[in-house]
């Protein structure tokens, strides 16, 4: 046997030479063709385990007038240098540098992201929120009419109130409520709150007094 060739190459040329295809030879090892197409591909995959295609070799070397033990070592030299390596991985270097997945890359990005974003707007954000009320303007007022229409400013996200009621905030900031006053002194809270944070608080006093028709 010429041992410069590849197993392939040598069933193929053993049957060209005998003038046998795959399906004759199976006529006559009695071996499935299937199993000397994956003998010949080294499809190991397909195979049984060793002993069977052992016995398959043998059957394929008798038929073809190939050394049987030439051909088994054959087999088993071209199984060694396909199979080696699949499995075999170098070990670990503990010392070695290890680079991030792309995921946990973009995680510490976004992590880096917030924390810059947090410094840079820490005053802003624990602060005292912004709370400007300019009707009414002054602590004491005097209304004559039962509907007065309070408003001021704040920032959009600060939760504000007026008397415990929550009150919406456009996105400017700026909100106006409509509050129907009773006779006499009304004291009007108004309380703008941060998300976990700081509260500040206005209070102001609105006088109704409601104007009198005198009939004549």
């Amino acid at each position: 046997m010429e041992t410069h060739k590849d197993l392939k190459t040598l069933l193929n040329d053993a049957l060209e030479l005998k003038n046998l295809d795959h399906k004759r030879l199976s006529e006559l090892t009695g071996v499935q063709e299937q199993y000397l197409w994956a003998i010949q591909n080294m499809e190991i995959d397909k195979l049984p385990s060793a002993p069977y295609v052992r016995g398959y070799i043998k059957k394929i070397s008798e038929t073809l007038h190939i050394n049987h033990d030439e051909l088994w070592e054959l087999y088993n030299r071209e199984l060694k240098q396909k199979t080696s390596g699949e499995y075999d991985k170098l070990p670990i270097n503990r010392f070695a540098i290890k680079h991030p997945s792309r995921n946990k890359q973009v995680l510490i990005a976004l992590v880096i992201i917030l924390a810059l974003y947090l410094a840079m707007n820490l005053g802003r954000i624990r602060g005292e929120p912004k709370l400007e009320i300019v009707n009414p303007l002054l602590p004491v007022t005097t209304a004559f009419y039962q509907t007065f229409v309070l408003a001021g400013q704040t920032e959009r996200y600060n939760k504000l109130t007026i008397n415990g009621k929550e009150i919406f905030v456009n996105p400017d900031g700026n909100f106006s409520e409509g509050y129907e006053l009773q006779p006499g002194p009304n004291m009007i809270e108004f309380k703008a709150k941060k998300l976990l944070w700081k509260e500040k608080t206005v209070t102001k006093q609105i006088f109704y007094q409601p104007s009198t028709i005198i009939k004549q």
